[in-house]
């Protein structure tokens, strides 16, 4: 998991400084030169989106996402790791879904190029299934991990 975890924090760094470059860069043209690149609103767009997913997965690795721990500070050790346990599954539920889903509009998408930068939608939408994907890996992880053991 260290080696797949490594890969995509290496990934979202290397698409957050293309994303800063292209900003930064396209200020510069824009304010100094007077002349806009016309692809960089498309290309951060899709650095943007990949990057996302892809820190949802490392977001779901570290623990470090969203919730009301206000609840869970005040519940018996039991219901705390039942509540865990069953806000997991139904994350998983949840991303198993969006995965699945996602091929629908990746379908819809098929055939439909970016204005100004020569690739297709479908492949900014691929960011759906893959980030699902791994945060499916992730959540799976955790619930076994977490799994009461037998005598426990």
């Amino acid at each position: 998991m260290k080696l797949l975890d490594h890969a995509v924090e290496l990934l979202i760094g290397l698409l957050l400084v293309a994303l800063v470059v292209t900003a930064f860069g396209q200020v510069v043209a824009r304010y100094v030169f007077s002349r806009p690149f016309t692809w960089v609103l498309e290309a951060d767009i899709f650095l943007m989106v990949w990057a996302t997913f892809l820190a949802g997965y490392v977001g779901v690795r570290r623990d470090s996402h969203l919730r009301v721990d206000y609840f869970l500070e005040r519940m018996t050790p039991a219901h705390r790791r039942r509540t865990t346990l069953a806000a997991r599954l139904l994350s998983i539920a949840f991303v198993a879904v969006l995965g699945v889903k996602s091929f629908d509009v990746i379908g819809a998408m098929e055939g439909i190029a970016f204005t100004s930068i020569p690739l297709g939608q479908a492949l900014l939408y691929w960011a759906l299934p893959v980030g699902s994907a791994l945060m499916l890996i992730a959540l799976v992880e955790g619930l076994v991990r977490d799994w009461p053991k037998r005598g426990a």
